[in-house]
């Protein structure tokens, strides 16, 4: 049983289209967090950043990469309408739903945490490249808030997603008991019980 219930995707779209749209949009907010996160983790090589800070960079950028994994997934779930698939498929968007709260709580340390002048000359290692600086100064910046805002909507589409997911399992779950109806419900005369026939 699902704590929200929801019929439709959005009011008026069915439920296995919702999964598959929500799965798109999370693909593509995973894609342009990874390779945000990919491309500044390539450029600590020339503009070193604490070690703190590269485990929270390291650690969101692999969040957002398993988001495109996942999100692939749910893209042939929303498609198959397997019963079982649905309900796995459910699980894991809660799972990873935890690890994007973990990465945007991170994200949003990364970005606000003070650091000295001293950390923010040695990542910028004399480069006058705006995008290098605002890299590697803390604050809100395009590159920061890029971050930040990919998370947070990544954790707000992931949430809606698991509703979507766990009442689309629901109702596929409902169908096949309407198709297949359990043999053992039938108690009267006309079918007796599976064990008689032994």
């Amino acid at each position: 049983m699902v704590l929200i219930q929801a019929r439709k995707f959005l009011g008026c779209l069915a439920l296995g289209a919702g999964v598959w749209i929500l799965c798109l949009l999370s693909f593509v907010l995973g894609i342009t967090g990874a390779v945000i996160g990919w491309l500044e983790i390539l450029v600590l090589a020339s503009h070193p950043l604490p070690l703190e800070d590269k485990v929270l960079l390291f650690t969101r950028t692999i969040v957002l990469s398993l988001l495109v994994l996942l999100s692939v997934v749910g893209i042939a779930v929303g498609i198959s309408k397997r019963t079982g698939l649905t309900f796995i498929y459910s699980k894991m968007i809660a799972s990873h739903c935890i690890l994007l709260l973990v990465a945007l709580a991170f994200t949003l340390v990364l970005t606000f945490r003070p650091v000295s002048d001293a950390i923010v000359d040695r990542c910028t290692n004399g480069s006058s490249n705006h995008m290098i600086v605002e890299f590697c100064t803390p604050g809100w910046s395009l590159v920061q808030g890029a971050s930040v805002c990919i998370v947070g909507v990544s954790v707000l589409v992931q949430i809606y997603a698991f509703i979507i997911a766990s009442n689309f399992a629901e109702q596929l779950d409902l169908e096949t008991a309407m198709l297949f109806p359990d043999l053992s419900s039938f108690t009267n005369d006309k079918f007796p019980p599976l064990g008689s026939f032994v």
